[in-house]
């Protein structure tokens, strides 16, 4: 059975971090089981956008610092590399003012500006067959990804696994989730991504995270741990038991455990805590995409007549704040199916405007806003009927 190994952590204080750190690495061996003497070790955190620390939408630099410093004790030579969401342009300019907003600049860790990617063929992969990887991943000698426990409004809930979308470079990513725009095509390419880009080591950032409607737009919520795995797919089954999540209501988990890549049961992984794993326990919020009733029409000719209308009625649909939006274009450029656009109005001049067709429910204009100036509306029928989900 694969370890996962948990550690107590209850605030970003360099010292206590650290300690944390080494004590969720030691039944894993250390970090010396995991990176060698002159090898170059990418750390891949969650980079959403150019987010403060104090925001929990990005990994904390006091975990990238701390795992940093362990892999120098090492001997080897650790970089930060990622791609941030699909609304930024893969541009040296973008990605160095991000890196600089979310507390990265000063750790005095080499921060990766090489942007190029490769296509990785995939053909045992059950969704994507081909697949841009950034090339400073591929030549990386060790990838250690470093996530952030948050709900997410598409897929339930971003960690280890989801983690790795930031593989794709830039906009690019916008191509992804226009093509598959269910949550189980776009769960099972998160597989393909993870298996293309396997991390040697997952170390996730649940200090503080994120409930409600994460990734970006959520409620802080202080979970207090460390978690450290070689699996990332029991990591986040792991994650998922501590913050009261069903993992078959994750569209990726869901995924796994059909194909028998995760457990069903908790008992079925062993968890290494100081601390029983009952006492780490602390609900988090779900998403209010969660629970949306679709395709309710089983007969084949009446659900394609039938259901594009139900579904759109019965599923959350992004509308803009015109109170909070300042018309910066974020949504603009992470919108799949280029429907929205930025008109005349709001207090800046110009606001975002959302198109009522052909949207695809992605929500990547919600989660990409910096200025949580999209909202999830429901209609009268998506509230009547879902009234007594959670």
């Amino acid at each position: 059975m694969s370890i996962v190994s948990l550690a107590i952590c209850n605030d970003y204080a360099r010292d206590r971090v650290l300690s944390a750190m080494r004590e969720v690495l030691a039944p894993l061996g250390g970090m010396g089981s995991f990176v060698k003497p002159g090898q170059r070790v990418a750390l891949k955190p969650n980079i959403l956008m150019g987010a403060s620390p104090e925001s929990c939408i990005t990994t904390h630099p006091a975990v990238m610092g701390a795992t940093a410093e362990l892999v120098r004790e090492a001997g080897a030579h650790p970089f930060i590399v990622d791609s941030p969401g699909a609304g930024i342009p893969n541009s040296i300019p973008s990605v160095r003012q991000t890196y600089k907003k979310c507390g990265f600049a000063d750790l005095g860790i080499p921060l990766n500006e090489n942007l190029e990617y490769v296509f990785s063929p995939a053909p045992q992969a059950r969704i994507t067959k081909r697949i841009e990887i950034l090339k400073a991943l591929l030549d990386a000698d060790v990838i250690i990804n470093m996530p952030k426990v948050k709900t997410h409004v598409f897929m339930v809930l971003t960690c280890a696994v989801k983690n790795m979308f930031g593989a794709i470079p830039g906009l690019l990513k916008v191509g992804y989730h226009s093509k598959l725009s269910t949550p189980e095509r776009f769960g099972g390419m998160l597989l393909d991504i993870l298996e293309a880009v396997r991390p040697t080591l997952n170390i996730i950032d649940g200090v503080q995270g994120m409930e409600g409607d994460g990734p970006a737009g959520g409620q802080i919520k202080s979970l207090g741990i460390l978690a450290a795995a070689p699996d990332a797919i029991l990591a986040d089954f792991v994650i998922c038991h501590l913050i009261g999540f069903d993992a078959g209501m994750i569209p990726y988990m869901a995924i796994a455990q059909k194909e028998g890549l995760c457990p069903r049961d908790i008992s079925e992984v062993q968890v290494h805590s100081t601390d029983p794993i009952e006492k780490l326990m602390l609900p988090f919020a779900p998403p209010s995409t969660l629970g949306a009733k679709s395709g309710l029409v089983q007969h084949q000719f009446l659900r394609r007549l039938v259901n594009p209308m139900l579904n759109y009625a019965l599923t959350l649909r992004p509308e803009v704040d015109k109170e909070k939006c300042v018309g910066c274009g974020a949504c603009v450029s992470a919108c799949p199916e280029s429907i929205i656009k930025l008109i005349q109005g709001g207090k800046n001049g110009q606001v975002a405007h959302i198109g009522r067709r052909g949207c695809i429910r992605c929500f990547c204009c919600h989660e990409m806003c910096p200025h949580k100036a999209i909202l999830l509306c429901k209609s009268f029928l998506y509230g009547l009927i879902n009234r007594h989900q959670i």
